[in-house]
């Protein structure tokens, strides 16, 4: 090999009189190309030859027609022929002689089997091209000496095409005027896209279906990827960067296709797309400053289009913008980007490999991504499930949080604060720690991630995986927000944490500084059933705890002292001088009911020698006493009567020590800190019988409302008791009111009202206090069931029922008859007609099933898949696990008045959503094929992209390119609409355009709609808007000035963009003294 390289570097210059054939002014092809030297007349050389005196080329024609010549480069000549409607691209081809074509072949065959080179050794491909065609050169003078300098050249050079080249493409692919090469069969012309005259027709034809596909193979081997019937597609990117597919028989009926896009090494920059009219200044810089965010607040942008707009141009163009400083990740199924950026990491897709194993889709690697610490992600091209990966990493912006005694929902049953469980995880792992801005989080290790109760687009609750939890500290004069709602749910939170919100007959997500009194909120009232778990005893607990374990021996009870971990057959806990308390291995419904009355009427004293409690009620006071006879075999506890109520005490040290460490009960004074144990939440049962033991003790009836109500102090303890009673099925509120007894401090309310609900309470809970109990039974035998509980209905309009009920062709009557039919109850024409009508805010979940099912059937039969669809939603909104709660209250805090550092924040995978306080709340760039704004979002939540549109708003920007032709300039790529999402109302989400194309003009103008991005950075940064204006300029300023200088290049461009970045004063200074006049007065304006 270093002996051909050495020979090549004295490569002779080839005879001038020896040459390949030349450009002809004159091509004839009525169905299809021929080769060039096959055309009579289509020789310049014998054309000159055969005039005398001064030579005159004839004008050149096409099959008689003439043509204009609109360019000519290299081999090259470019055709504007009349009749054809697009150009002719014309390449010199070589005319073999039957004895040359044979030289050809023998001389391929004896180089490969002879040519010992590894053509991946050599990454250069012109150098390996020469050190090939040297070698090749070598046989073929050995074989055939005869032959001219040049001749051997072009012989050689054909040699070299088919060994390691494309062939008769190969002068295409080495055509840097070309963006794309076109295969589209046998027996016709192969297609090139012209950077310049845009798509082109070829003189070259493949008449041998083998010929292409040992293109085809030779691609596919090179980059290590299959193609046969088995897999007749072929996508694949190329060393040097270009973009290839295949498709082969039998999915291309007419033979073997090969279309090859080709990698710029000089991509274009935003530069080049404002010469090009593109862009204009002011939409450059404005675009300049979204990418931007100014350091606080960067907009996510969506770049749309059709095939060939010329999305990924503008956003590599755009992606020059972000700051120099950010961790920059792009994800693409073919690396197209080239940003001059130094934290860059490039991810690509990867097919199967040959065992159809192997795969890595965009959406692996957007999740893959959001745990690589990105400041910035750019998905190339958004098709797919990475869409809604993309909207849920866009979700994450963690600007929204909850404060720390936000009690969230696990799938396991329990309830735990988030700020708890956060600081818990943070500890552990301490040294993994990352940072993005001013927010701290931890990626979770698979065996530490945990499941939360979240909802689906469908409504139904479910459980999904957190994978992340973060914190942030209290910012500077932040002020959160507080949401009550009239169920008595409350939550504090981030101004800008999204809640879910119902509205005419859709879910939108709103964002808590803009939820008004009277919006209806998600809350949770099905949640997935937990699994039951037995409720197993720490043995732990038991170290130290009395003198000795008690073990039978046949005869009694064998002392062993208490010095670890209880012997496995001990069956007591013994001490001098005390009672035998039974060794408790589980937890059973008495111990659970004897935590109740101690959490709601009892305690333990401070020195935990003895468990005391008031009763008012025999029966109560008899439940109580026989529990606890259970687990202190022949002991009476000291009873004290006042007349009114007794104190019963419980004097075992070990029997009190034993309650307080098996449910976390607090010695002495509890009431404001006491929680609900973790253990009774292990099944069911354990949790009937302690909130039984709660409501015994400190629960009492109320006729008037009816309901039965619990009190306490501890806002925690409320909320989880909601929390388990919703476990039940049984639905209840929490409220907080002033504490009268006292001038300061707050008690909480657990009001179970309604008769169904009553009922299912009389039905779970196994209450022990008679004259409760009798209350209670009381109002059920006499009261009756109110079908209109708000929990049981859902908010109704006129736009839910009305157009679909008009586009089916119904009346009233009927569907009032149809939708009892379904319902299985009365659905009356006068509720439909209050319902459209405005006059009746809600409806019955089962009456709006019964019109949903019935809409569903109507709209089957006719075939009308668009009002099925509407019908199918309404019958979501009827069957779904959440209530829609009316907020009553919206109101600003101070967190430092609250006590509050940290507010946090969970990733949950697919959802991305979470129950907090009973609430349900919320927890990038791409491209993507549309047509315009509304088209984008419509492809974001149709299948198979599939995003959910309570995600949507998370995207801020969408910019559509398309490209068309013009009269006067040909083909062009135009930006025609620049729109803004504004956030969801009713079923649609709502879009503010900015900009639009006017074609007329070919420009873009102002709709004078203002920008809500421009709004955002203003409050986030505390800039006016002729301020905003101002740094709008500036940009502005650095872009004319390098058009003025023709500074165009990526190196360039970037370099300057980084230097602004730095220090844009410096930057601009330096422009006042190098720009023309009427730029350094605009420049003067900024500095």
């Amino acid at each position: 090999m270093e002996d051909i390289i050495k020979e090549e570097r004295r490569e002779e210059k080839p005879k001038a009189e020896e040459e390949l054939s030349p450009i002809v002014p004159e091509v004839k092809t009525p169905s299809r190309f021929l080769p060039f030297e096959s055309r009579e007349g289509s020789s310049l050389e014998e054309i000159l030859k055969s005039t005398r005196g001064s030579p005159k080329v004839p004008l050149p024609t096409y099959y008689g027609e003439e043509v204009k010549v609109l360019d000519v480069y290299g081999n090259v000549r470019i055709l504007r022929v009349r009749g054809e409607p697009i150009p002719i691209y014309e390449i010199r081809l070589p005319k073999l002689s039957e004895e040359e074509e044979k030289l050809v072949r023998i001389v391929r065959d004896r180089a490969i089997a002879e040519i010992q080179i590894d053509p991946e050794s050599i990454p250069d491909p012109e150098e390996r091209r020469r050190i090939f065609g040297r070698a090749v050169k070598n046989i073929m003078r050995e074989l055939a000496p005869s032959i001219s300098e040049a001749r051997m050249n072009t012989l050689v050079n054909l040699v070299v095409q088919n060994m390691i080249g494309y062939g008769k493409l190969d002068p295409l692919v080495r055509d840097d005027n070309l963006e794309e090469v076109m295969v589209i069969g046998t027996g016709r012309p192969v297609y090139v896209w012209h950077r310049k005259f845009y798509m082109c027709k070829t003189n070259i034809v493949f008449e041998d279906e083998r010929e292409i596909l040992n293109i085809i193979e030779r691609i596919a081997r090179q980059v290590g990827r299959r193609i046969d019937q088995q897999t007749p597609l072929l996508d694949a990117r190329l060393p040097d960067g270009s973009r290839v597919n295949a498709t082969i028989r039998p999915v291309s009926l007419d033979g073997p296709t090969l279309t090859i896009r080709k990698f710029k090494k000089d991509p274009l920059t935003i530069i080049d797309l404002l010469k090009y009219g593109t862009f204009n200044l002011e939409i450059a810089s404005l675009l300049w400053v979204f990418v931007d965010g100014l350091g606080v607040k960067p907009a996510n942008v969506l770049v749309a289009g059709g095939t060939g707009s010329g999305k990924t141009t503008t956003l590599n163009a755009l992606a020059m913008f972000i700051p120099p400083s950010e961790r920059v990740i792009s994800i693409e199924d073919t690396a197209e980007l080239q940003l001059p950026i130094e934290h860059w990491v490039r991810l690509e897709t990867r097919p199967p490999n040959i065992e159809g194993k192997g795969e890595i889709t965009m959406d692996d690697l957007v999740k893959n991504t959001l745990r690589m610490r990105p400041d910035r992600i750019i998905v190339g091209e958004v098709r797919g499930p990475e869409a809604r990966t993309m909207f849920t990493a866009m979700n994450t912006g963690h600007n929204g949080a909850l404060y720390d005694f936000s009690v969230i929902q696990l799938s396991n049953g329990k309830f735990v604060l988030i700020g708890d469980l956060v600081e818990e995880l943070f500890k552990k792992y301490s040294d993994r720690i990352e940072t993005y801005k001013d927010l701290e989080y931890i990626v979770l290790d698979e065996k530490d991630r945990f499941e939360v109760v979240s909802v689906g687009p469908d409504l139904k609750a479910g459980k999904h995986i957190v994978s992340r939890v973060w914190r942030r500290k209290v910012r500077d004069g932040e002020r959160l927000m507080r949401i009550k709602t009239r169920m008595g749910n409350e939550v504090i939170l981030t101004k800008t944490h999204p809640f879910f919100v119902f509205s005419n007959g859709d879910v939108i997500r709103k964002e808590a500084e803009k939820l008004r009194v009277g919006d209806r909120v998600a809350v949770m009232m099905n949640p997935p059933k937990p699994p039951q778990y037995k409720a197993i005893v720490d043995p732990h607990i038991y170290v130290k705890i009395s003198d000795y374990y008690l073990i039978p021996n046949g005869k009694g009870m064998v002392k062993v002292p208490n010095e670890g971990l209880p012997p496995e057959k001990a069956q007591y806990l013994s001490s001098v001088n005390s009672h035998h308390v039974k060794l408790i291995r589980e937890v059973d419904e008495k111990l659970s009911y004897i935590a109740g009355v101690i959490l709601g009427d009892g305690y333990i004293s401070s020195n935990g020698y003895y468990i005391s409690a008031t009763f008012d009620d025999e029966d109560y006071m008899e439940a109580f006493v026989s529990a606890v006879s259970n687990f202190i075999p022949n002991y009476v506890p000291h009873m004290k009567g006042n007349g009114k109520s007794t104190v019963v005490t419980v004097g075992s040290k070990i029997f009190a020590e034993m309650i307080s460490r098996i449910f976390g009960i607090p010695k002495g004074k509890k009431s404001e800190i006491w929680d609900v144990p973790d253990i009774v939440l292990s099944n069911d049962e354990l949790m009937r019988y302690f909130i039984a033991g709660l409501f015994d003790a400190d629960g009492y009836v109320d006729k008037n409302g009816p309901s039965i109500i619990l009190v306490t102090k501890s806002e925690n303890a409320a909320r989880k008791i909601w929390y388990a009673l919703q476990r039940l099925g049984i639905i209840s509120t929490v409220s907080r009111v002033k504490n009268r007894e006292f001038k300061e401090g707050e008690i909480f309310r657990v009001i179970i009202g309604g008769i169904e609900d009553l009922t299912k309470f009389a039905k779970f809970i196994p209450l022990r206090h008679s004259r409760k109990r009798a209350k209670l039974m009381e109002i059920l035998n006499t009261k009756k069931a109110y079908r209109g509980r708000k929990t049981r209905r859902v908010p109704v309009s006129s736009e839910m029922i009305t157009p679909i009920r008009r586009r089916l062709g119904l009346t009233v009557a009927e569907l009032s008859k149809l939708a009892s039919h379904y319902a299985g109850e009365k659905v009356s024409e006068s509720l439909i007609r209050h319902i459209e009508k405005g006059r009746a805010r809600e409806i019955r979940r089962s009456a709006l099933k019964g019109i949903a099912l019935a809409l569903q059937q109507v709209a089957k039969d006719i075939g009308d898949e668009d009002a099925w669809v509407m019908g199918k939603r309404l019958q979501l909104i009827a069957e779904g696990d959440v209530y829609w709660d009316e907020v009553v209250s919206v109101e600003e805090v101070d967190p430092r008045e609250l006590g509050i550092e940290y507010l946090y924040d969970l990733t949950v995978e697919d959802d991305h959503n979470y129950v907090a306080n009973g609430i349900l709340v919320s927890n990038c760039m791409g491209t993507i094929h549309s047509n315009s704004a509304r088209e984008t979002i419509v492809r974001l939540e149709s299948p198979p992209m599939n995003v959910p549109r309570i995600m949507i708003p998370a995207l801020d920007v969408i910019i559509m390119q398309v490209r068309f032709n013009n009269r006067k300039k040909g083909t062009i790529r135009r930006i025609t609409e620049i729109a803004e999402v504004s956030g969801i109302e009713g079923e649609s989400v709502q879009l503010n355009t900015i900009y639009k194309y006017n074609p007329a003009k070919d420009e873009l103008y102002r709709t004078g709609v203002p920008s809500r991005v421009l709004n955002q950075l203003a409050e986030h940064t505390g800039l006016t808007m002729d301020e905003l204006l101002e740094e709008r300029i500036k940009r502005e300023v650095i872009l004319q000035w390098m058009v003025e200088k023709g500074i165009r290049s990526i190196e360039e461009v970037g370099h300057y963009i980084r230097e602004f970045y730095i220090d844009q004063e410096e930057l601009l200074r330096k422009i006042e003294k190098d720009a023309s006049i009427e730029l350094t007065e605009k420049v003067r304006t900024v500095i």
